[in-house]
This record gives structure tokens, sequence and C-alpha cells, in this order.
């Protein structure tokens, strides 16, 4: 009998092995096969999004560009609400059971229809007294309907593939839009007389609505057609659902209205320009969290304690991949003036600053997605929409003085806040399923099943 493992020299070579075959399993899951795929498919969007950027705002220059990453900003926070939290209604729906894909299709059609029109007739009216009233109300108009209208449904019908575990449609739709809009984006600079703001909605119109008409006939031919047959009773959860998706935009989208009304469009447009490089260095961390999120309802069902663990399990991954997008910004932050013109200089100092974001993301989005797998969709929303008040707070104290450097710090110290918060409530819940009901407390049972006490 050996007594010592290091005696045996086939001991070392069973473990290596074992260890390598979990490796094995570990990459052929679902899970890493899904986020793979929604990787490569962000990494190629993300190209294609940079060259539009590059395009765009290098042909408006700061203040033009400011303008319409304003009213986009605004316009992405009405968007919230329109169709009622269908994609979170349909994923979840879907996730439990896949037999109701044409029923929840239905539905979240039914709520876009009743939601959008009248959030695109508001959002023109308010957009253009919120941010500037020299912003043309066509711009607004456009914006509006693309981003409130045209874009939630194409995002609804890209949540299906999602929902029944079929990245390469999600992959199809996202490189082939974003590679259209390149297109758009060079037609633009051809025929355009005027390369601003109002011109450049009129080709984003365009594009979005054609996005649309795609989305809708491939997942209706690849998917199947919707059953109209609609769960009207699923308003009270779409609503939770849609004010945790506006509290998430104006979290990420408020800063940049309230830095033109405290500033100048000019500094938004640096900002913004910042913003837009930060988001896309976060492509990977998005590839993470879209590849699990349907996961999180499916483990949620047992309690906090289960999509928490599956939450720490991803946590390095997604330090992981937010360090890489830290590292990217970091490589761009020096570029950036000289790539998008000489109206943009300011940028790289606010990208220094910006840099962490993408790994603070990764940790309050895991987080937060504890929190809406587990029924407490009411507390997320709570710890996202505390966070646009301090960072107004703090954008009006260090703004006027600092500009776009003071936007950037305000920025960031609220992302620290909100990953301290959420995992402060993450924690609480998990302690208090852990802790047994007092109720049954001297409770017990005899050897024969009496209850006794």
């Amino acid at each position: 009998m050996i007594g010592k493992t290091g005696s045996n020299p086939h001991w070392g070579l069973s473990r290596a092995r074992i260890g390598l075959q979990r490796l094995r399993s570990k990459l052929r899951s679902p899970l890493v096969g899904s986020m793979s795929i929604i990787t490569v498919a962000m990494a190629v969007r993300l190209v294609l999004q940079i060259v539009v950027f590059g395009i765009v705002a290098g042909s408006m220059g700061a203040t033009q560009f400011g303008a319409f990453a304003s009213v986009a900003a605004l316009a992405a926070i009405f968007s919230s609400f329109s169709g009622w939290g269908a994609d979170q209604l349909l994923l979840r729906r879907v996730g439990r059971a896949r037999e109701e894909l044409p029923k929840a299709m239905a539905t979240s059609m039914a709520f876009v229809a009743l939601s959008a029109p009248p959030l695109v007739l508001l959002a023109t009216v308010v957009v253009p007294l919120a941010i500037d009233s020299s912003i043309p109300w066509q711009l607004v108009m456009f914006i509006a309907i693309s981003d409130i209208g045209f874009a939630r449904v194409s995002q609804i019908f890209g949540s299906c593939y999602q929902a029944v575990g079929r990245p390469m449609g999600t992959l199809r739709l996202s490189v082939g839009f974003a590679t259209a809009r390149v297109m758009v984006a060079f037609l633009w600079v051809a025929v355009a007389r005027h390369h601003d703001a109002l011109s450049w909605s009129h080709y984003y119109f365009a594009i979005s609505m054609l996005a649309t008409v795609v989305s809708v006939w491939r997942v209706r031919r690849e998917l199947g057609p919707p059953h109209w047959e609609v769960a009207w009773h699923e308003w009270r959860d779409g609503f939770h659902f849609a004010l945790q998706t506006a509290s998430q935009q104006a979290f990420g989208n408020t800063d940049k209205p309230v830095i033109a009304a405290l500033s100048d469009l000019s500094v938004a447009g640096l900002y913004a320009a910042a913003s837009r490089i930060v988001a896309a260095a976060g492509i990977p961390v998005s590839a993470l969290l879209y590849s699990a999120y349907v996961r999180f309802f499916q483990v949620g069902v047992a309690g906090p304690r289960a999509s928490a663990r599956l939450a720490v399990r991803l946590l390095p991954v997604g330090v992981g991949l937010g360090a890489l997008g830290t590292v990217a910004i970091l490589v761009l932050a020096p570029l950036a003036p000289r790539v998008l013109g000489h109206s943009y200089i300011g940028t790289d100092a606010a990208l220094l600053l910006l840099a962490p974001l993408p790994v603070f993301r990764a940790v309050y989005s895991l987080g937060l997605d504890v929190l809406v797998s587990t029924g407490h969709t009411g507390l997320r929303t709570v710890a996202q929409i505390a966070m646009p008040p301090v960072n107004i707070l703090l954008c009006c104290l260090l703004v006027p003085s600092h500009g776009v450097i003071g936007a950037a710090i305000a920025a960031l110290l609220t992302h620290v806040s909100l990953a301290m918060a959420v995992w402060m409530i993450v924690g609480a819940l998990v302690r208090q399923q852990s802790t047994p009901d007092p109720a049954s407390i001297g409770v017990g049972k005899a050897a024969n099943g009496t209850p006794v006490s």
C-alpha cells in the first residue's frame, strides 16, 4: 500500500488527465460555446462601430456630435419603456419553457405597439426643451423613431435567438447590421451636402428601419411566426422590467445632457466620444453578460444563494475581460484626438480616467443579474435609479470648473458606488436565505413523525 502520493509516479499524471478532462468539459459547455460566438460577433461589430464612430464623429465635429449624442442619450431613456419590458419577459418565459416562444413573441409585439408611439411623441416634445432649444425637432423625431420604435423591435427579435440558445442567429444579425451601418456612413459622407447631426439622423433612421424589417423576416423564417395569444397579465412584471431598464439607461445616459446643460455641446461631445470608446472596450464583458443572462434565470429559481454562486464563479472571468478593456482604453487614449480631429482634444485625458469602467461594470452587472433573476427586480431598480442623482450631483460640482475631466471623475465615482451597493444587497439576500424561519425554530418531529416542541 502506498502511503504517500508522491511515491506513486502515476498519481500526478492521473490528476493532470483529470484536470485536462475537466477543462475540456468546461470549454465544451453551452455557456462557453455561446460566449465564444457572441464574443466573435461583438468583436466584429466593435471594429465596425469604431469605423462608423470615426466617420460620423470626425465629420461632424465635437459640437454637432455632442448634439446628436445628447439627443440619443435621452431617447435611450424613453426607449426603456418601449415594449414595457418585452425583451426581458420573453427571455424569462422562453428560458424556462422553450415552446412558449410564439406566444412570448406576440406579447412582446403587442406591448411595443401600444407603448412606442406615445413615447416617440413625448420625446419629440420634451427632449429639445431639456437639452438646448437650438436643436431641431426633426433631429429629435428621427432619432426617437429609430431608437424607441425600430431599435426596440430589432432587439426583441434578436432576443429570440438568445432565449432559445442559438447565438449564431445573433451573430448574423448584429454583424450584418453593423456592416450595413458602415456602408451608410460612407454613403452619407459622399452624398450628403451637410455633415451635421440632422443630416446623419436621416441616414440613421433609414438603416434602423431596414434592420427592423430584416430582423422580423429572419426570425419568422427561422424560428416561426408569433402565436397571437397575448399574456396581458404580464404587464405588471413588464413595468418592473421596463423601470429596471430605464434606471440602467438613466445611469448610463443622464450625464450627457446634464453636461451639455452645465457646459456646452462641445464639452458634451468630448465626453460622449470618450464614452463611446469606453463602451466599445467593454464588449468582452458584454459578451459574458449576454451569454450568461438566461442561465441566471434558470438557477435563480433556487434562490439568491444559487444565483450568487453563479455570479461569484463568473466574477474572475468578468474582471479579467474588463481588465482587457481597460488596457485597450489606455492604448487608445493618446490616439483618439489624432483620429477624430483637433476639436476632440481633451478626450484623451477623459479616457485615462474612464479606463477602469469595464472592470467595475463586470462587477456590478453580475450582482445586478443576481437580483433580477431571483425576483428582486425592485431592488435592482432602486440600486440603479439611485445612481443618476449621485452622478448629476457630482457633475454639478465638477463639470463647471473642470469640464470633461470633471465629468469623467463623476462617472468613475458613480460606477464605484454602484458596485459597492449592489454586492452589499446581494450579501444581505444570501444571509437572509441562510437564516432559518423563526416560526420553524423549536418545532421538530419525533421519530414517529409527530410534531414536538
